[in-house]
């Protein structure tokens, strides 16, 4: 029984998708859950997996951009049964003949080998050996300017070609040497100028091009957008982390043993986010044409960086949920990002973004807000500074924090407010847990 393998349904608002990469060979003999291929769409990357067992037949080559509900292979169920192992794709090749072949008779005495010819030298042979492997444009250019004989360099590339390295060694080794003579007087007042020697072409192109992802068009058009449609503002500010780099180090064993999750810094940011957007509920809204919406839960958005580009998973109701759940939310997608299972309902339905580029090692950044929330986070690097404490230089931990908000609903006062906070709840971490 032949099985229809189509494009799955990822969201209301998406319509097509790219086939990136198939996972499984043509002809190959699959069991059911095993990754068939991998789809991007303008917001997610996902692996599809298969729904029956069976000997797959690839209808749509990889590359190739497909419809939501389009047919791009075929399972037959009924080679599940009799094939007990997936094939392996292999180049064609003519079949073979079954039957035995006689073994070859045996050779007389071997013939002696033939004497070379009068004047038919070494170079000459290693120049007639090497004819047939072709000089790559570099190599032809070098050999052609310096005048050598390619038959007199010994090959060490591929199928005995000869590479640009060969040539450059046998220059630097095997050049004869000239007897050196004494410099006349002229020769000896003028100035010694060096041959000019023309830079070695680059065997590589100058240039590649290939088409945008569709998930990096939709990050391109989303940030073109966020910039077009809102008045984005960034105020800065920074923060003493020895208080919440004591605490982790502290209780991060106890945690990890009865959370079964590393405590992290992402977490202590998340609850400090959530008190500063209670005590700012501006930064908690956002602009729907001429309506202002007011949010009252706190989905908070966990910007993660992948190969093709960012993606941000959301943290639900992190006002209701405890150091422990928020890691475990973080661990649990960052295994989704990485096996691409992901999806669109992980990724939707924020109210506000962190994001972090300290892990990247950036100092400072302004970070482009992600519609249509009105607030995001930008966290950095971790630096030991000199900072004046009581009258005194110390050196202490110290993380400069960016916050960029939609000034047509955000004040610079609420915005200054809001990241005071968060370094108030950073730098005094028990109040979080005290609620204070």
């Amino acid at each position: 029984m032949l099985i229809e393998v189509k494009v799955p349904e990822v969201g209301e608002s998406i319509t097509e998708g790219t086939l990136v990469e198939w996972l499984q060979a043509d002809g190959a003999v699959i069991v059911a859950d095993d990754p068939l291929f991998e789809l991007e769409t303008d917001k997610i990357t996902m692996e599809v997996v298969a729904q029956e067992s069976g000997r797959l037949k690839i209808l749509v080559e990889a590359g190739a951009l497909v419809q939501i509900d389009q047919v791009v292979a075929q399972i037959d169920t009924d080679a599940a049964t009799t094939d007990s192992h997936p094939a392996v794709a292999t180049p064609d090749k003519p079949p073979t003949e079954s039957k035995e072949q006689p073994p070859p008779e045996p050779a007389s005495e071997p013939a002696p080998p033939l004497a070379p010819a009068a004047g038919f030298d070494q170079a000459q042979a290693k120049l007639a050996d090497s004819a047939s492997a072709p000089l790559s444009p570099a190599v032809r250019r070098l050999v052609n300017e310096q005048k050598l004989d390619p038959g007199s360099i010994p090959a060490t590339g591929r199928d005995g070609r000869l590479t640009k390295g060969d040539v450059l060694t046998h220059m630097k080794t095997d050049s004869p040497a000239k007897p050196v003579q004494a410099p006349t007087k002229a020769q000896a007042t003028a100035p010694v100028v060096e041959p000019v020697q023309p830079p070695p072409a680059s065997d590589g192109p100058r240039q590649t091009r290939q088409p945008l992802s569709r998930l990096r068009q939709r990050i391109a058009e989303r940030l073109v957008e966020a910039q077009q449609n809102a008045a984005i503002l960034t105020t800065f500010n920074e923060v003493d982390m020895s208080h919440v780099i004591e605490m982790r180090s502290r209780l991060k064993e106890g945690f990890e043993k009865k959370h079964g999750v590393r405590l992290g810094f992402m977490s202590f940011f998340v609850k400090a986010a959530v008190d500063a957007l209670k005590t700012v509920p501006s930064l908690n809204a956002q602009i729907d044409g001429d309506t202002l919406i007011q949010n009252h839960f706190y989905d908070i958005g966990v910007a993660v960086g992948t190969e093709r580009g960012l993606v941000v998973p959301v943290l639900r109701d992190c006002d209701t949920q405890s150091f422990a759940d928020i890691e475990k939310g973080i661990g649990e997608y960052a295994a989704k990002v990485k096996n691409k299972t992901i999806n669109l309902q992980d990724l939707s339905g924020g109210v506000f973004t962190i994001s972090n580029g300290g892990v990247y090692g950036s100092l400072m950044s302004t970070p482009i807000l992600n519609p249509p929330q009105s607030g995001i986070l930008g966290m950095h690097a971790t630096k030991k500074r000199a900072v004046v404490v009581d009258d005194q230089i110390v050196i202490r931990p110290m993380m400069y924090l960016a916050l960029s908000y939609d000034h047509r609903i955000v004040d610079g006062k609420d915005a200054v407010t809001f990241l005071k906070r968060i370094v108030e709840c950073i730098e005094n971490p028990e109040r979080m847990l005290l609620e204070a």
